[in-house]
């Protein structure tokens, strides 16, 4: 009886300590699971940070434009879905949560598929490009320059192309697809990119190039000289050079003249200039050309020297007015009304004294009384300068401060008995044959003049 109480002992004691492994190796298999299944929610989580951290490094030029994330490029969302796809919600769960589960659930995770983590692979079918171009856009930009001709120095050169940093339509969409298609986020590191645009056919470049044979020096010339004219100012008139037919180029593009047509066309002008016994040409205050029959001259076109002048602003293609130089002749000697003199517009009734080229004074007078006193017209030069002159005739007797004689016993003079000068007053009001004259101009005149200056009345 003792030996059988004893065996039923024994055997107790075998099935409690059998349950009591068993039971242990079970705690120890939840333990796992639950440890396997931290460790997958960390990979999980890993992740998702690792997509959080990715960035890609944009430069220009050596400079940096920005980072951005996948989230700032609008990738982050479609990639953190290929993450979720990845884990069962098993495996996403926090751990704490995990452990929470009844036993039952827990030990089930055992049996689940539980697959290796691959890299995510981006989708840039969400690719946003916003902040990308927002940072381009603050960068200083400067289009390209085309080449283009010049002339200088007698020849047209080339000046050439000039780059610009003008980005290309749609470039940075165009890199960014490129770079990010595809790529693939580790799944133990985030990822990294970097892109220098300059790397890539960037920058709208130039229309025309030094290189690209477009310059066509003849089609230039013809198009710089199409109905181009020089004018050549000559007193009196203004004569028309036809610059076309003269100019040529080679292939430098050196501007050539044709030398003889040239002065075949300045011999014309001479031709239609050239004159003898011909009235002198005043150019008055007024600036138009006045001729004075009464002072025959003889003129000649300095067909040198224009020559000289016309070469210039052919090979320059200067259509800007060209003075002719000319001489002009009287009694066999070079004869020019200019510098310092005295000029009466007595048609104007106005006098204009030039010194040195400058004009001094210009004013209103009033001169001799038309049809019975008219001052004379004539070139004359300044005969006598005396202060406080009485000047007499049949019927007057004036006195004035200032006189200056210049032909018989007419002459320049202040008029103190007169108010006002200038307009039609000399018709039916005129002096004797005097030049009338407000004092104060008069004595401006008096105070400078000097006997010989020439005194044109016209």
């Amino acid at each position: 009886m003792k030996r059988r109480r004893f065996v039923l002992l024994s055997l107790a004691a075998v099935v409690i300590l059998v349950a009591a492994a068993v039971f242990l190796l079970f705690l120890r298999s939840l333990h796992g699971v639950e440890t396997a299944q931290a460790q997958c929610y960390a990979r999980y989580q890993a992740m998702l940070s690792n997509l959080a951290d990715s960035q890609v490094e944009l430069t220009e030029g050596g400079n940096l434009v920005g980072v951005y994330s996948l989230e700032t490029l609008g990738l982050y969302e479609q990639a953190a879905e290929s993450v979720e796809r990845q884990f069962t919600e098993l495996e996403k769960m926090p751990p704490e949560e995990f452990a929470a589960l009844d036993t039952k659930a827990r030990m089930a995770w055992k049996d689940e598929t539980h697959a290796t983590p691959q890299p995510v692979v981006l989708d840039t079918q969400g690719l946003t490009m916003d902040a990308v171009e927002q940072d381009l856009a603050k960068i200083e930009r400067h289009p390209s320059e085309d080449a283009y001709a010049y002339l200088e120095n007698g020849a047209f050169h080339i000046q050439p192309e000039v780059q610009g940093n003008v980005l290309k339509d749609r470039l940075a969409v165009t890199v960014f697809t490129g770079l990010l298609s595809g790529a693939q986020v580790p799944v133990d590191s985030p990822l990294r990119l970097s892109v220098e645009l300059t790397d890539y056919d960037c920058y709208v470049p130039p229309v025309v190039t030094a290189s690209d044979g477009s310059f066509d020096y003849a089609a230039l010339l013809q198009e710089a000289t199409q109905d181009m004219t020089i004018p050549v100012n000559l007193p009196g008139q203004t004569l028309s050079l036809q610059v076309a037919p003269l100019v040529s180029t080679d292939d430098t593009g050196k501007i050539t003249l044709d030398e003889e047509g040239l002065k075949a066309q300045i011999a014309q002008f001479a031709a239609s200039f050239d004159k003898d016994e011909t009235p002198y040409l005043l150019t008055t205050y007024e600036g138009t050309i006045k001729p004075l029959t009464f002072l025959p001259c003889s003129y000649r076109l300095d067909q040198a020297g224009l020559l000289t002048l016309l070469e210039d602003s052919l090979t320059r293609l200067s259509a800007d007015a060209v003075e002719a130089p000319y001489t002009c002749t009287r009694k066999g000697e070079p004869f020019s009304i200019s510098g310092t003199y005295v000029e009466v517009d007595i048609q104007q009734q106005q006098m204009t004294y030039y010194k040195d080229g400058e004009v001094l004074v210009h004013t209103d007078v009033v001169t001799g009384r038309k049809g019975g006193y008219d001052t004379p017209t004539g070139y004359y030069q300044v005969q006598t300068h005396s202060p406080n002159a009485w000047l007499t005739g049949p019927d007057y007797r004036v006195f004035v401060k200032y006189w200056v004689g210049f032909y018989l016993a007419y002459g320049i003079h202040d008029a103190s008995w007169r108010t006002e000068f200038g307009g039609e007053k000399y018709i039916y009001d005129g002096s004797h044959g005097c030049v009338n004259t407000p004092e104060a101009a008069m004595k401006i005149i008096y105070d400078d003049i000097t006997i010989g200056t020439p005194v044109v009345l016209y």
